[in-house]
């Protein structure tokens, strides 16, 4: 029996049928038919998860996730507490000043530094 499928240009499986239901379809038997779950929540087969190339796209994918999720963080954990206004800042001590000047600059550089600072203790 075969299976009918279209593929996009990043290699996922986009439609499939038992059926030939297009004509650019391309097809396998279904013995050797094996998808996998990818890096992106696409559909890929199992033999192209093993090669470079997808090992590669994978990397950057996770790499992509990884800097977005310290942006979320960013935006939640220091944001909120840098975005309070003067009213707020103006009654910190010098040393309180100088520490949230640094943790707002580590924050800066999460995504280059891939290392989420530590808050001061009497955030």
């Amino acid at each position: 029996m075969k299976v009918y499928y279209l593929q996009n240009e990043n290699g996922e499986i986009i439609q499939d049928d038992f059926e030939k239901f297009d004509d650019r379809c391309l097809e396998k038997e279904r013995e050797e038919y094996n998808l996998v779950n990818g890096y992106n929540g696409g559909l890929f087969f199992y033999e192209y998860t093993q090669t470079d190339e997808y090992k590669a796209k994978a990397a950057a994918f996770a790499d992509q996730v990884e800097i977005e999720t310290l942006r979320q963080r960013r935006e939640a954990e220091c944001f909120s507490v840098i975005n309070r206004g003067a009213l707020w800042f103006n009654r910190l001590t010098e040393e309180q000043k100088a520490e949230l000047d640094i943790w707002y600059q580590e924050w800066l550089d999460v995504t280059e530094t891939r290392t989420v600072p530590d808050k001061p203790s009497w955030l």
